[in-house]
């Protein structure tokens, strides 16, 4: 009898010679192969390589210009200016101001052509650079053989010199009305100037929607789109985007609101790291612009706008110090230098009311300033010399002692040992003493006096003492020997 090992046996040998058949038919099923080694397939040829690379270019071309059509802002600023300016080209322009938003907010052309006589146009846009400044005043010497060149400046504007974005705006906005060769020209020096050739912002002049854009909702988008291919004009546009602004004309256009001086920390133009030292490009530039001027037989005055005190007095001893160092390339160049917020009494006296933000006027305080701007160029006009106008850089002191009141009050807090440490900082003239008082203010609004009126600047509250939930302190300045219950205030929150 067969034992189960040999059966296991029996069984392996029977599928080895199955598997050894199946084998030997599928070799016969097969041809040999006894071609020549198969050759590598044969690149394309160049041009289709070179074809689809120009479709796929193309394509990303015709992508950004729709994206563009529907998110790019129609309704900048930058926009309105050039459009308006194009508008003007028949008309006779003999005067032009340039330079940022303050510039664009602060004369109102319409005032000083009452005065003066004058044919007045405000190209001035929000972050305008200096080189596009330049720019704008060449395009006017160029287009109008206007007479005077008015340049708008802050502290910002040189120590502070590369707004990008605002800066491809501008370009885009002028290029819009310009013939294609003169367009692409603008658009290659856009590309190549120093603020974007050797900087990551670089892309904003290829994508321009990416940071000039409406808001993004399918509502603000289509509106966006069919004012640009609709006959809606910049102007119209804007007055409907931007709430509150209006359009006067000869490229002026301002708010009515007024600034809270409770808020004022809100609108200090000064870092928390300190106001920097101005950049040496931004003086460069505004060379360039005297020499500009200069060359062409073209008046320049030199403005720095006017803001409220507080945010004048927050440079501190770097305000003289730098601003004294623009006079001097203005003045060297034999442009005239005017500083605003250094006028004297008899001149100018801005208004708590003139204010619509930290650095900007509205519109009457806009109209205010212009008719005193207007009799300081008058005085020029008449051979005559503002510099009695406005105090110098080397009459700080007098400046300080010229400020009677409370500009502002701010706060900050900290928690110190335990403490919620509330401080205080006034801005004011170097005569005036302040006084503070401190209150507490629960989530229901009521007040809790936590330390009464002092010279103290600094109120330290335990934090037993502190209300459950969000409070806030007030803080309260005054003049010292003053009865009113404050003059300025600003709240403070603080956790409990």
């Amino acid at each position: 009898m067969r034992t189960s090992s040999e059966k296991v046996a029996d069984v392996e040998k029977a599928m080895k010679a199955a598997n050894a058949e199946i084998a030997e038919k599928v070799t016969a099923a097969v041809p040999a192969d006894t071609s020549a080694p198969r050759k590598p397939r044969a690149p394309r040829h160049g041009w289709r390589r070179a074809l689809e690379v120009i479709v796929i270019v193309a394509l990303i071309i015709g992508a950004n210009v729709l994206i563009t059509l529907g998110f790019e802002l129609y309704s900048s600023l930058a926009n309105v200016m050039w459009d308006e300016y194009r508008a003007a080209a028949n008309e006779n322009i003999d005067t032009v101001i340039v330079g940022s938003s303050t510039g664009q907010r602060s004369f109102d052309p319409a005032v000083l052509d009452a005065t003066l006589g004058t044919t007045t146009f405000n190209m001035a846009t929000p972050a305008q650079e200096l080189d596009d400044s330049y720019i704008a005043a060449k395009q006017a010497i160029k287009d109008h053989h206007v007479k005077r060149v008015i340049l708008a400046l802050d502290y910002e504007s040189v120590s502070t010199v590369k707004w990008p974005g605002s800066h491809v705006a501008f370009a885009r906005a002028k290029m819009a009305g310009e013939s294609f060769p003169q367009a692409v020209a603008d658009y290659w020096k856009l590309l190549t100037s120093s603020s974007f050739f050797d900087g990551a912002d670089s892309i904003c002049a290829l994508f321009p929607w990416g940071y000039n854009h409406v808001e993004l909702d399918a509502e603000h988008i289509a509106t966006n789109f069919n004012d640009r291919v609709s006959d809606t004009t910049p102007v119209e546009a804007a007055e409907r985007v931007m709430d509150g602004w209006t359009y006067y004309g000869n490229g002026y256009g301002n708010y009515d609101g007024m600034l809270d001086y409770s808020t004022a920390r809100d609108h200090l133009s000064v870092s928390v790291e300190g106001p920097a030292d101005f950049d040496q490009q931004g003086l460069d530039w505004i060379q360039n612009i005297s020499d500009l001027c200069r060359e062409n037989g073209v008046q320049l005055v030199v403005v720095v706008t006017p803001r409220p005190a507080y945010n004048v007095l927050a440079y501190g001893e770097k305000y003289p110090e730098q601003m004294s160092r623009l006079q001097q390339v203005v003045e060297q160049a034999g442009g005239t230098f005017l500083d605003t917020n250094l006028a004297k009494g008899g001149w100018y006296e801005p208004r708590d009311t003139d204010f619509y933000d930290g650095e900007h006027l509205n519109h009457d305080g806009a109209a205010r300033f212009s008719r005193a701007f207007a009799s300081a160029l008058q005085v020029l006009d008449a051979g005559g010399s503002t510099t009695d106008l406005t105090y110098s850089y080397d009459q700080w002191d007098n400046y300080l002692a010229s400020i009677e009141k409370i500009s502002a009050v701010t706060s900050t807090s900290c928690i110190e040992g335990g403490n919620a440490v509330v401080s205080a900082t006034a801005y004011t003239g170097s005569d005036v003493q302040v006084e503070y008082r401190f209150l507490l203010v629960d989530k229901d609004g009521a007040t809790t006096v936590i330390q009464d009126w002092s010279a103290s600047d600094t109120c330290a509250i335990p934090r037993q003492e502190l209300p459950g939930g969000p409070s806030q302190v007030e803080v309260c300045a005054r003049q010292v020997g003053s009865t009113a219950d404050y003059e300025r205030y600003c709240m403070q929150d603080i956790s409990g």
